[in-house]
């Protein structure tokens, strides 16, 4: 008896939610490769610090908002940090795919970023 090959599933959504604190909730909603999927829905809440990504996705905010950024300062700021940066978002992406992985059916993967470690989670 031939056992079907496990198909991955495929992220097809993401998304970014600010807090008043200016950290966020970073989303990723999937589903399986195959038109036929388990209707599982999954609901995972992670919490990680990355306060380079925080700060970064903090001036994404403030641009959209069409607030005033100090260009210069943060183009300064992102090329003394993009090791850091690319690092968490490494981090990131790496938790993301670990869930992934796991999964057969349709569901939403949640990671909430914290730009400070000290602040106290609730939920």
């Amino acid at each position: 008896m031939i056992v079907p090959e496990e198909q991955p599933v495929k992220p097809y959504r993401i998304a970014i939610e600010w807090t008043e604190s200016n950290d966020f909730v970073f989303s990723c909603d999937y589903k399986s490769s195959v038109g036929n999927s388990s209707q599982t829905s999954i609901k995972t809440a992670h919490t990680h610090w990355f306060p380079y990504v925080q700060r970064a996705m903090g001036n994404v905010l403030k641009k959209l908002r069409k607030e005033p950024i100090a260009f210069p300062l943060f183009l300064i700021s992102l090329a003394f940090e993009h090791r850091h940066l690319l690092s968490e978002i490494e981090e990131l992406l790496s938790a993301l795919h670990r869930h992934l992985n796991r999964q057969q059916g349709e569901g939403r993967y949640e990671c909430f970023i914290r730009g400070e470690s000290d602040k106290e989670v609730s939920g």
